[in-house]
C-alpha cells in the first residue's frame, strides 16, 4: 500500500519519499532523499514509452468511440482530441515513467545509496 501512495504522489521507487520531478518535463537524476539514480542504464526509460502509449489508447479511444457516435463533425472531432492529448501529456509522461521505475524496482530491487 505504501508504494501505491508513493505512486500516486510521484515519490522515488527505493524510498518511497524523494520527489522524482523537477518541473512538468523535467526529473532529478538521483533522488533527493536516498540518492538513488534514477536512469539506471541508457535508455532505461524506453520501457515507459510503452506505459504512455498503452495508457494514451485507453483514455483516448473512449474519447474518440463516444465522438464517433455523437456524430460531430471532422474539426470538432480534431479539436476535441488533440486538446484531452495536449492537456493529459504531461500526466501520462510522468506516470508512465513512475509505473515503470516502479515495477522495475519490484522486479529488481536496488538499495538506496550509502
Amino acid at each position: 500500500m505504501n508504494r501505491l501512495f508513493a505512486l500516486l504522489r510521484q515519490r522515488c521507487p527505493v524510498c518511497l519519499r524523494g520527489q522524482v520531478f523537477t518541473s512538468l518535463f523535467g526529473m532529478h537524476t538521483h533522488c533527493p532523499a536516498c540518492g538513488v539514480k534514477f536512469e539506471r542504464e541508457t535508455g532505461y526509460f524506453l520501457n515507459s514509452m510503452f506505459i504512455g502509449y498503452a495508457a494514451g489508447f485507453l483514455i483516448l479511444v473512449p474519447t474518440a468511440v463516444l465522438l464517433a457516435f455523437m456524430d460531430v463533425s471532422i474539426l470538432v472531432f480534431s479539436v476535441v482530441i488533440i486538446a484531452e492529448t495536449a492537456l493529459l501529456t504531461p500526466l501520462i509522461f510522468r506516470y508512465a515513467r513512475l509505473i515503470w521505475m516502479h515495477a522495475d524496482q519490484m522486479l529488481d530491487p536496488r538499495q538506496p545509496e550509502s
